[in-house]
């Protein structure tokens, strides 16, 4: 009697909340299952302040993200970039040749993506005031 009690009992009914929540949770499980596979690296970010420099040897074949950041909210940033390729194929932002003399406005930050053939960056601070700014660069195996 006891046992038939327990197995005749009706389903509950279930809200839309609920059927939502059981959704949401089998996406995030099928999201986490596949993220499995992927492969998590860390970029190489250093300040700089005044006079100060950084380099990293690039790997061939591979593009490479650079990104220079002023973190000033009043003063210019001027810094230094070479290790560019001779192609002139990787520019800051699309438009300056990343080797050379640039200046970048307080707050700015500009990107250069590109095979750097192996060669090693350098990244320059040479700003007047006491300037820092941030260099993040990225090479993936």
């Amino acid at each position: 009697m006891m046992l038939r009690l327990l197995f005749s009992a009706k389903p509950a009914k279930c809200s839309s909340k609920l059927h939502f929540l059981n959704f949401l949770l089998l996406i995030l499980g099928h999201t986490l299952a596949m993220g499995q596979g992927l492969a998590k690296s860390k970029a190489d970010t250093v300040s700089l302040s005044r006079y100060q420099y950084t380099q990293k040897v690039t790997n061939n074949g591979s593009d490479c993200i650079c990104s220079i950041t002023n973190t000033s909210q009043a003063n210019l940033a001027m810094i230094v970039l070479t290790g560019a390729p001779d192609t002139d194929t990787i520019r800051l932002d699309n438009t300056e040749t990343f080797n050379g003399i640039h200046s970048l406005k307080p707050g700015q930050q500009v990107v250069a993506v590109g095979n750097f053939a192996g060669r090693k960056i350098t990244a320059l601070n040479l700003s007047l005031m006491n300037v820092i700014i941030i260099v993040m660069l990225f090479c993936p195996d």
